[in-house]
């Protein structure tokens, strides 16, 4: 008799652990705004207007939604604490999802803003989840917490396998293109080969672009061959803080590169020989590394605009290149 009321009372406390336990976000997570016409959204502790009220949301205030069930919302609402809100007062950001913190180290910081340079508002544990509001230049706009925005670097985010959103998201760096033949620099020549920017500054020019990005002002190609050695053959020798890579996995290590808010040269050649370079400046999204999904700059022409394009017409991949 002991036994069976030591066992009943063991039950009752799991029961009550398992019952107030609280989640945080997880893998199914997404973000949805309060759109009430008052200006407070009522947080219940079940389903229901039955239940008790233990929180209030600000209209326009962002929140973490775990999953709807028959009109009502299980939502995080602050560090581990969920309740639940009415549908009718919630709307789902469609684009927002669900990343995976997954730094080397044990903590991830949240800055103010998008980059080192803002201040850090709080820190993530690797392994928890937040919700991805927006990506620019790599950096996530991120909710956390329930309903606390902030920044972090996009590298240190991964999505779970069984994630049904999209595997590989959206990425667009802000770069303008620049075209060699420009006639603000097309006749400009390069070293003492005696060719110009116009017949073979492909490279030079997308490194100029890539530097422009890099540090936030326009670089002209013309202003960068100035900066930068060639060959008596007019072949540009690669600045000091750039890498060159000869990967097979060029798509991988572009888009993870992309991911870090760095833009990537690729240089192929025609079967004849003739070499071409472009800049990979973002990635369009989807289930997989297309090479149609990757958009260019492309020096040559403004009428290739994704990685395809340029493979159709220079099929034999070379390398990629990037600054450190």
């Amino acid at each position: 008799m002991k036994k069976t009321a030591k066992l009943i009372a063991l039950v009752m406390i799991i029961s009550t652990v398992l019952m107030n336990f609280s989640f945080a976000a997880g893998e199914s997570s997404s973000a949805g705004v309060v759109a009430t016409k008052s200006t407070a959204l009522n947080i219940r502790s079940g389903p229901g207007t039955g239940h008790k009220i233990i929180g209030k949301l600000q209209k326009g205030s962002y929140i973490t939604l775990q999953n709807e069930s028959n009109g009502w919302w299980r939502i995080e609402y602050a560090d581990g604490k969920e309740g639940y809100v009415s549908s009718d007062y919630i709307n789902e950001v469609k684009e927002s999802k669900a990343y995976l913190v997954n730094t080397q180290s044990t903590r991830l910081n949240v800055r103010k803003g998008p980059g080192t340079n803002y201040g850090i508002i709080g820190k993530l544990n690797k392994g928890d989840y937040v919700v991805v509001l927006s990506l620019s230049n790599g950096w996530a706009k991120v909710l956390f917490d329930g309903t606390k925005q902030g920044y972090v670097s996009f590298a240190y985010l991964a999505q779970n396998s069984t994630t049904k959103s999209h595997e590989y998201p959206a990425i667009s760096l802000n770069i303008n293109r620049m075209a060699q033949g420009d006639i603000r620099w097309a006749n400009v020549k390069l070293g003492i080969s005696g060719k110009t920017i116009g017949s073979i500054g492909c490279l030079t020019t997308a490194v100029a672009m890539a530097e422009s990005y890099r540090q936030g002002r326009t670089i002209t190609p013309d202003v960068m061959s100035r900066n930068l050695r060639y060959t008596a053959s007019g072949a540009m020798y690669w600045p000091s803080n750039y890498i060159n890579s000869y990967t097979t996995n060029y798509l991988s290590a572009i888009y993870n590169l992309l991911k870090q808010g760095k833009p990537v040269l690729v240089g192929a050649r025609t079967y004849s020989g003739g070499q071409h370079w472009v800049l990979v400046t973002g990635f369009k999204g989807g289930n997989s590394l297309s090479a149609s999904n990757f958009t260019i700059a492309d020096p040559g022409t403004a009428n290739r605009s994704t990685l395809s394009e340029f493979f159709a017409a220079y099929p034999v991949y070379y390398k990629i290149a990037y600054y450190a």
